[in-house]
């Protein structure tokens, strides 16, 4: 058996044997990425995980001297994951041969060591430990070692514009630098400023953007510019942003990312639903850490198929794997287990419906059971009648005209105002629903702060500034979608749920916007809970880090199963 050149160029290789049996059909089912028969050869992809295969199943295969490189190529890899899995194990340099502006903490300390000369890498470091700054600092040592002469930041957005923040923070002073946010929509100062940031010499160029941005042609062109002129290092922020293959953000990123010199992704929560989280993120980094250039043929390597027409993941398998590919391209650390820092505590706060509430809650649930008994609702129109009943439990629900609040008083708004009536610091308030915020902000006035989709980038930013240093703001309002990612509220001492969202990742980083670096009191997590209502399910089920979104899709009854005993 042996390895020749394929007939279109490089990508591809033919692995010729000189038998096929049952054997033989079997292993090949089993390899990644592309494959397709010609004749008595395989033609296919040499990514990682197929090589790898190969040489398992038939270790005496030899390789044509035109293709050895591909093999050159999996060694190299193989060298690199093994060097950094050294690296993880090792005791870190007794004197630093880097200058930090701001100290690092040890395990800081250890991800820019393990990671700052690595072309392709992940810090998947929870929530508040200081990834920023490691990102900041391996972009300062590449700069002066000639690497790179620029620095791109993806980021959620407004989250893009606090880098800018972090860069004058933690850059050291002898790294001279311009910085630049981008935004759509840029006036001419705005303008004029981008341009002369890109064309600015003898410093490390900055440039962030929000990853919303990439639906806009403008932004693709600014960035394409960008990448063309530089030798860049190239970071997403919150990289669960691009774990969709199909999005148009996805593929223009992880476009983009290839001709970048250097990558890197950032998030705490890198797999929120399950094992195809991992795709996206990590084919920006590199397609040959997982092996797979193919979503279909990942999916078909690590994920179980089932539910209608075979389209749902119902479970995971080969998973060692997987995790054994992650671990040799990135660093994992958990606040656990390198920040003393205070505990976090839960609570609940229960309250009953009126008997409007309930009269209202009780016939859609039974109408929804019943629909769902007679499998005539999909799994979105599932989730579109969950929300009109946890909207019913906050004491509203939508009509042709707008807006009907069910009752003159709200017990969920009397019951937040028993909670805040005996807290005597700061606190976050979050809330799902706009109407939900309308009435909070009515209640507390010029105490509170806002942040959602309705205040503009600047306010937002103002309102951060005020609620962590102005005594006369008690109250930060905001959504966990808007405000849950990148943002630092370690002011806070109480974050009430007024209302949750079903998403397991705006839960996890909306706790930890008050819980990082920084925070010196215990934070107490209150959520307000209508008993014996699909609100026990939702915080049960948040707290113990599952996905109702997730379950809904696969399972929609699940959400009313033993909903009296929760």
């Amino acid at each position: 058996m042996r390895i020749t050149k394929g007939p279109y160029g490089n990508k591809y290789c033919l692995l010729k044997f000189d038998k096929v049996d049952s054997d033989v059909l079997q292993k090949v089912e089993t390899l990644p990425s592309f494959k397709r028969w010609i004749a008595r050869e395989l033609l296919f992809q040499p990514t990682g995980a197929t090589i790898a295969r190969i040489h398992k199943f038939w270790p005496d295969c030899t390789w044509d001297d035109d293709v050895v490189h591909h093999l050159d190529n999996y060694i190299d890899n193989l060298k690199a994951a093994e060097d950094t899995l050294k690296n993880k194990k090792v005791d870190l340099p007794a004197n630093d041969d880097f200058d930090f502006k701001t100290v690092p903490f040890k395990h800081q300390r250890k991800a820019f060591y393990i990671s700052r000369d690595k072309q392709n890498f992940g810090l998947l470091m929870e929530q508040g430990t200081g990834k920023t700054k490691v990102i900041i600092d391996n972009a300062a040592y590449l700069y002066a070692g000639g690497k790179i002469n620029c620095l791109v930041v993806i980021a959620p957005n407004l989250v893009h514009r606090n880098w800018l923040k972090e860069i004058d923070i933690h850059l050291p002073d002898w790294c001279p630098r311009e910085t630049v946010f981008y935004r759509s929509g840029m006036n001419k100062k705005e303008q004029e400023r981008f341009d002369e940031v890109s064309m600015a010499k003898d410093c490390l160029r900055v440039f962030t953007f929000n990853v919303e941005a990439f639906s806009s042609p403008k932004a693709i062109y600014h960035m394409q510019k960008i990448l063309l002129a530089n030798d860049i290092m190239m970071v997403v922020d919150e990289s669960t942003r691009i774990k969709t293959p199909s999005a148009k953000r996805t593929k223009a990123i992880t476009k983009f990312g290839k001709l970048a010199k250097y990558r890197r992704i950032l998030t705490g929560t890198p797999v929120t639903k399950g094992a195809e989280d991992a795709y996206s993120q990590f084919k920006f980094l590199d397609p040959n850490i997982l092996g797979y250039d193919s979503y279909y043929s990942f999916k078909a390597r690590y994920c179980v198929m089932g539910g209608y027409e075979q389209k749902q993941i119902v479970s995971y398998q080969n998973t060692d794997e997987l995790v054994r590919s992650i671990d040799s391209h990135s660093f994992r650390v958990l606040k656990k287990d390198c920040l003393d820092l205070p505990d976090k505590i839960y609570q609940r706060y229960y309250v009953d419906m009126s008997e409007k509430q309930r009269k209202l809650y009780t016939t859609m649930k039974k109408s929804f059971i019943a629909e769902l008994g007679g499998e005539t609702i999909e799994a979105p129109e599932a989730i579109t009648r969950l929300l009109r009943m946890q909207q019913i439990l906050c004491g509203w629900f939508p009509t042709e005209d707008g807006i009907e609040a069910i009752d003159d008083k709200n017990p969920r708004i009397e019951a937040l105002k028993d909670i805040l009536s005996g807290i005597n610091s700061k606190t976050i308030i979050w809330a799902r629903f706009r109407p939900d915020i309308r009435v909070i902000e009515k209640l507390l006035g010029d105490q509170a702060v806002s942040y959602h989709g309705d205040v503009s980038p600047g306010a937002r930013v103002y309102a951060i500034e005020r609620f962590q240093n102005d005594p006369k703001i008690r109250y930060f309002v905001g959504t966990p979608q808007a405000g849950g990612t990148g943002i630092t509220l370690t002011a806070a001492e109480y974050a009430i749920y007024y209302s949750n969202s079903f998403d397991l990742e705006q839960r996890l980083q909306s706790e930890d916007r008050c819980h990082r670096i920084g925070t010196k009191t215990n934070v107490t997590y209150i959520d307000i809970e209508c008993q014996k209502s699909i609100d026990s399910k939702i915080i049960k089920a948040l707290r113990d880090k599952k996905s109702i979104a997730d379950m809904i899709t696969k399972d929609p009854m699940s959400i009313f199963l033993e909903e009296e005993e929760v």
